[in-house]
């Protein structure tokens, strides 16, 4: 019997497993994709608050809206991600004002009023 035929599938197999393998490689050099809102609402934030009323993010966002989600530290300062947005120290979310970043909490300003959002523990 002749085992040509097994031989050039075999090599054939392997030349596309390795063709895959650099189109994967290829493929993980590509940077990310960063949304960018081009000054409108994000799409994922929720469109209703916790009372159930229909949420305008610029008047309408109330701290109980708000989830803080991850905090980094770094050279230039800590950031944090609130509802999905990264934010730094003085930056606006709706009418909250960042006016504190911690490793633990973030503290917002709204008119005379400070608001303290924790990270919460993972369990």
């Amino acid at each position: 019997m002749n085992k040509l035929p097994y031989t050039i599938r075999i090599l054939g197999l392997a030349g596309v497993l390795v063709c895959f393998g650099h189109c994967l490689a290829i493929a993980d050099d590509k940077p990310g994709y960063k949304y960018d809102d081009n000054g409108r609402r994000d799409p994922f934030w929720k469109l209703i608050n916790s009372t159930g009323t229909i949420v305008t993010y610029e008047t309408d966002l109330m701290v109980t809206d708000l989830e803080l989600q991850g905090i980094m530290s770094g050279s230039a300062g800590n950031i944090a991600m609130i509802n999905g947005k990264v934010v730094r120290k003085n930056d606006k979310i709706g009418q909250f004002v960042i006016t504190d970043i911690t490793d633990d909490w973030v503290l917002l300003q709204k008119d005379q009023q400070v608001f303290k959002l924790r990270l919460k523990k993972e369990e």
